[in-house]
């Protein structure tokens, strides 16, 4: 509410007069009418369109939750660039990659209702996880209802492990190495799931010495061993793979993908992983015990007449050990333990969200040379960031050549994000800015903004219409909107009714109409050509097609919902995809990532790239996760740097840009809503002799930064954490909104080659008193 009435909101276009971009510069703002705003605008992108679409970028970040990323998509698609680039590898992106290439598809949830463990790596769901009032509820349900009991793996006694019954502060990054002994143990106790194993994922099949799949005659169905010939087979009727041993197939000696991973583990023992990731070994053996005893591996239990396989226990995460240099294969990992009990949409397990709904993932990429995009999302750079990549076209735009860009960018439009200061090392990002002619749509001055040639005012949640993204749980779906409650600056534009009225000057509004269409998915009731549209009347449409009801059910309930048949919930995925003979697996055994790595060393020889690392890209393309994975670049490099940084929300501000200046946050709860602080455990703080409001100096490889200490028990001793929503500086913001730490700058830039997602949590650093 308070965003809406602020008085530093942004109320009528600015035009930039200075033309020099910086931090320090001016930027010299002059008010415009809207009119003349969209004629400069239109102008310079009839001139992009009629030389070469793609350079124009798009971008957007929390402005995808209010109009909606679909029209995003449909406006880059009728002007006809492929740059549209949204935020989610500044999120959870490697977590979704790392999904689409276990099980063809993303989004996961614990099936809280019916667990009896949550292991959480790092989901803070009473902090900043994406489902949290969901899940936040749901824990505590659980564990009042059906004794639950939470265990919080993470550096820092978060809210989330606050409210556990258990918190072990694992050293950061070194979260593989822990999950990778719980395994050991868990297969050394053959205390696993063997038919889930067998009937669901690829792990019976059979690997040669190169770690390749062996295949038929046909060159591309899988071979497992069949117990009942004695020989290798495909998967079929009648034949019973093996999980476990070596076999010699045409002279050839073969191992299971199971047993690969079995024998990788010879050394990654809770001994090993408590001396990496600074887990005691006995808890770490515990846990282990504890996550088998908890699934009731051979179990069912019967739901609606429905007998079901029932494993109540669960591993799960959000960005704790996703956002890392080697993010996918963190949440690998963790999908492999879910597998070696059997959790997979199970009664109590992980629930996944369209099993084996898009194919394609399990395919080797198209490593694309030269890119199309900006971002270089799905290039030889990063194969399968399927997601975007938040912070690549700030950096390509600096010299797009050395990246093999065909073409040189020349203006970005800013959708309802702030993007350099999201990503790490976010002085690199706004030299990108200085490069190209940017157009911002939002509600603040944000940094983003300063750096901008014309800013555009936009209406918050609370003016406009928009067709709501609620976020389905794994009981029920949901269809709902958002209408105005109020105006109170008589905005006349949002980025709805800007898109509209640039493609409607552009002779492009037919095209945008049609690009709506396919972007929605629309079936019945469509975007008509030959007129334009309201907001509302945008949202009346996408209303009528997905729910059906008339726009008086949305008016005056604000949504429809729908509850999730037992049968749907259970047998509709990883049952009816993946269990038995001739069907697609569940990628326990990642192999396509093999054949990746080859086309990229491939290209990268033939093309002399410099940008290419071959070693890095060959430890992250690993078909199974593996010790090494757990040293990222600073963690090898950054010998000097005795703390590790990690990054964290906060409940005050989960969007950097539209929180800072509510004076609600930064004054009516008190002085802790309005800053950040560097938090150190309080016997690192004493050797050092920092105490609490001490100025403290934060130094990286990347640069030097300032923070206030605060000496806690509740984090590692070898670490520091500090929130990232803070440190503003734009002076378009009210000036107790830029306080705090902007830990962002000092962070090194480590993207997952696999993903691209931000390595927020793999930075060591220096601390002292400033």
């Amino acid at each position: 509410m308070y965003n809406t009435y602020d008085p530093y909101r942004l109320k009528k276009p600015l035009k930039r007069t200075n033309p020099k971009k910086g931090r320090d510069e001016d930027p010299r703002w002059v008010e415009m009418s809207w009119e003349e705003a969209f004629n400069e605008i239109t102008i310079r992108l009839a001139r992009i369109h009629a030389d070469n679409p793609s350079k124009l970028v798009w971008q957007h970040g929390q402005g995808k939750y209010l109009i909606g990323e679909e029209f995003c998509a449909a406006f880059t698609k009728a002007f006809g660039t492929p740059n549209m680039v949204h935020r989610t590898t500044a999120c959870e992106s490697a977590r979704h990659v790392a999904d689409e290439l276990t099980w063809a598809n993303a989004g996961i949830l614990p099936d809280l209702k019916y667990s009896k463990l949550l292991l959480n790596f790092g989901a803070n769901y009473h902090e900043g996880e994406q489902a949290s009032r969901w899940l936040d509820w749901q824990t505590a349900m659980g564990r009042e209802q059906n004794a639950m009991k939470v265990v919080v793996v993470e550096p820092r006694l978060s809210g989330c492990a606050a409210k556990a019954d258990e918190w072990v502060p694992v050293r950061p990054g070194k979260d593989i190495v822990m999950l990778l002994a719980m395994a050991k143990v868990l297969i050394d106790a053959n205390t696993i799931d063997e038919a889930f194993l067998v009937e669901f994922t690829n792990a019976p099949q059979l690997v040669d010495a190169a770690g390749i799949i062996a295949k038929d005659k046909d060159g591309k169905t899988p071979l497992v061993w069949d117990t009942v010939t004695a020989s290798a087979k495909p998967y079929a009727a009648g034949v019973k793979p093996a999980l476990k041993g070596g076999y010699t197939v045409d002279g050839k000696p073969m191992r299971t993908a199971f047993q690969v991973l079995a024998d990788s583990l010879k050394d990654v023992t809770p001994q090993y992983a408590e001396e990496v990731a600074g887990v005691p070994a006995a808890t770490i053996v515990r846990l282990a015990q504890l996550f088998a005893k908890e699934a009731r591996i051979g179990e069912t239990i019967v739901i609606d007449g429905q007998t079901l396989r029932y494993r109540p226990a669960v591993l799960y995460t959000f960005r704790g050990i996703t956002a890392k240099e080697y993010g996918v294969q963190g949440w690998r990992t963790g999908l492999i333990l879910n597998m070696l009990v059997g959790s997979i949409d199970a009664v109590g397990g992980l629930m996944l969200g369209g099993a084996y709904s898009k194919p394609q993932y399990f395919d080797v990429s198209v490593c694309q040379f030269p890119p199309k995009r900006t971002d270089l999302a799905q290039s030889v750079f990063f194969p399968y960031s399927n997601h975007h990549i938040a912070q690549q076209t700030n950096i390509t735009v600096q010299d797009p050549k050395a990246w093999g860009l065909e073409y040189t960018p020349e203006m970005q439009i800013f959708y309802g994000t702030n993007r350099p200061m999201s990503i790490p090392n976010s002085g690199q990002q706004f030299e990108g800015l200085a490069k190209t002619f940017n157009v911002v749509i939002d509600v603040l001055m944000t940094e983003t903004a300063w750096y901008a040639d014309i800013v555009l005012p936009d209406k918050t949640y609370l003016e406009s219409w928009h067709y709501a993204p609620t976020r389905g749980t794994p009981d029920t779906g949901h269809n709902a909107i958002r209408q105005p409650m109020t105006n109170p600056y008589n905005l006349e534009h949002d980025a709805f009714t800007i898109m509209w009225e640039l493609m409607k000057r552009l002779n492009l509004r037919d095209k945008f109409a049609e690009a709506c269409n396919a972007s929605w998915n629309l079936k019945q009731v469509k975007f008509k050509p030959g007129r334009d549209y309201t907001t509302r009347e945008g949202v009346e449409v996408i209303w009528a097609d997905r729910t059906k009801k008339d726009f008086s059910v949305a008016v005056e309930q604000g949504f429809v919902g729908s509850k999730k048949s037992v049968k749907s919930k259970y047998l509709g995925g990883a049952e009816d995809k993946f269990k038995g003979p001739g069907k697609a697996k569940i990628k326990f055994y990642a192999d396509q990532l093999i054949d990746t790595y080859y086309k990229v060393e491939g290209i990268a020889k033939k093309n002399n790239l410099a940008k290419i690392d071959l070693p890095k890209y060959k430890i992250a393309y690993s078909p199974l996760p593996n010790k090494d994975l757990a040293f990222p670049t600073p963690h090898r490099e950054a010998k000097d740097y005795p703390f590790y940084v990690i990054t964290h929300k906060r409940m005050y501000r989960n969007q950097t840009g539209l929180t800072v200046d509510n004076a609600i946050l930064n004054q009516a709860l008190g002085a802790d809503a309005a800053t950040n602080y560097v938090q150190i455990n309080v016997a690192a703080a004493a050797q050092l002799g920092i105490k609490s409001g001490d100025t403290v100096t934060i130094e990286t490889r990347v640069g030097k930064i300032n923070g206030t200490a605060q000496a806690v028990q509740g984090i590692r001793p070898d670490t520091i954490a500090v929130s990232y929503h803070y440190g503003q500086w734009s002076k378009g913001y009210d000036p107790e909104g830029r306080k705090g730490t902007a830990i962002n700058q000092v962070l090194e830039h480590h993207p997952d080659l696999i993903s691209g997602h931000n390595s927020f949590n793999d930075t060591k650093c220096k601390l002292y008193k400033a």
